[in-house]
């Protein structure tokens, strides 16, 4: 059928499964920074070392900082699935900013760290896939 795409037509926004998994995945790491943030401000003892060992930071400003960047990875996760043009930058930086975080952080908890580095990984790639339909796709 002329004018459409995929089944919508030429005037919706187009989005895709990639797309949704992205906001999905930003908003599971906003959940574990969540808890990651949490446990920084109340059972220090389940880190590898103490807080100072840590790069920069004592664990009170981590646990802050986990929380806050966690919130907000959440609402941009949120946003991606509503189809906010804003929310794919967002989430590309958010993810950056993590990647940076975990690298500070690292040894608190290394493993952790590198799993969440390696989820935004696959979170900003799948936000920077052209969705289909797109001229750049």
């Amino acid at each position: 059928m002329p004018g459409t795409a995929g089944g919508h037509t030429s005037r919706e926004p187009l989005t895709s499964g990639l797309l949704s998994f992205a906001g999905f995945l930003i908003g599971i790491v906003g959940f574990f920074n969540i808890v990651d943030g949490l446990t920084s401000l109340t059972k220090r003892t389940l880190y590898l070392v103490p807080s100072s060992k840590l790069l920069i930071f004592d664990f009170t400003a981590w646990g802050w900082i986990w929380i806050i960047m966690g919130i907000l990875q959440i609402f941009v996760g949120v946003s991606i699935f509503t189809r906010r043009a804003w929310a794919r930058t967002a989430g590309i930086a958010l993810m950056l900013l993590a990647i940076a975080g975990q690298f500070a952080f690292m040894n608190a908890f290394p493993l952790w760290s590198i799993v969440i580095i390696a989820v935004s990984l696959v979170a900003i790639y799948l936000l920077m896939v052209p969705t289909p339909g797109s001229l750049a796709h």
